[in-house]
């Protein structure tokens, strides 16, 4: 993770330039530490916050700031509980009915989550998430994804055509808080792409102040369905 906390203070860093802004506020706008670190619920605010203090009292470059960014992460590692579906996750449907559906492979997988060999595996733990899903939350009536993912036809194949054909520009601006962009920066081991490191490094000259997400490569794409649609799908005999 060192390499792409690098990447992600060098960004911010870049954007606090251009931006005229505090370190620890580009940090919060232009990286995803709140999420690696663990801290993306509301319980993890204070400890985001006492991280951005200490952030903002640092006099040091980027560089500096990494011995910090890992201490936080390896606390939020130990803490951080296993997942029941692999890769897979998801958030409660709002008050549109829609659930979020989320993809973050784990640090140290033997093999990639989205090799052909694996895609009965992800079935399998995409069937054990709507099961949890139909016990615990019956008002769920559509599944909502946003990612740079759906770029990628080994991971659009995991679901429904429905689902597949609704893959579209959002009509909402990127962020960069969360991976829907930031994970194209690292392959299935969690490690930075050497090619992705100086795409984004060589953008990082042309980036604007609204709209930093443009120097990355891909750009997230959403799509959604019915849940009925999953339903259908994942009990299909194959």
């Amino acid at each position: 993770m060192q390499d792409y906390f690098a990447l992600q203070l060098t960004v911010a860093a870049h954007y606090a330039a251009i931006a005229a802004v505090p370190m620890d506020v580009a940090v919060a706008r232009c990286t995803n530490l709140r999420r690696r670190f663990k801290l993306a619920a509301r319980d993890g605010e204070p400890r985001w916050a006492r991280f951005l203090a200490e952030v903002r009292a640092s006099q040091g470059s980027g560089q500096d700031l990494l011995p910090l960014c890992m201490r936080y992460f390896e606390a939020g590692r130990v803490e951080a509980g296993s997942s029941a579906f692999g890769p897979f996750s998801f958030d409660p449907p709002g008050p549109d009915g829609a659930l979020r559906l989320h993809f973050m492979p784990a640090e140290r997988s033997a093999a990639s989550p989205l090799a052909p060999a694996s895609f009965d595996e992800r079935l399998e733990e995409l069937r054990a998430l709507f099961d949890a899903v139909r016990g615990q939350h019956r008002g769920a009536r559509s599944v909502r994804g946003y990612s740079w993912l759906y770029h990628l036809p080994t991971y659009l194949r995991l679901f429904p055509p429905a689902y597949r054909r609704s893959v579209r520009t959002p009509a909402i601006a990127p962020h960069l808080t969360g991976s829907s962009v930031w994970g194209q920066v690292l392959d299935w081991r969690q490690q930075v792409k050497p090619a992705m490191r100086e795409a984004v490094l060589s953008r990082l000259p042309a980036m604007e102040v609204e709209a930093p997400w443009r120097i990355f490569p891909l750009q997230p794409l959403t799509a959604e369905c019915p849940i009925a649609e999953f339903d259908a799908w994942l009990r299909r005999p194959r």
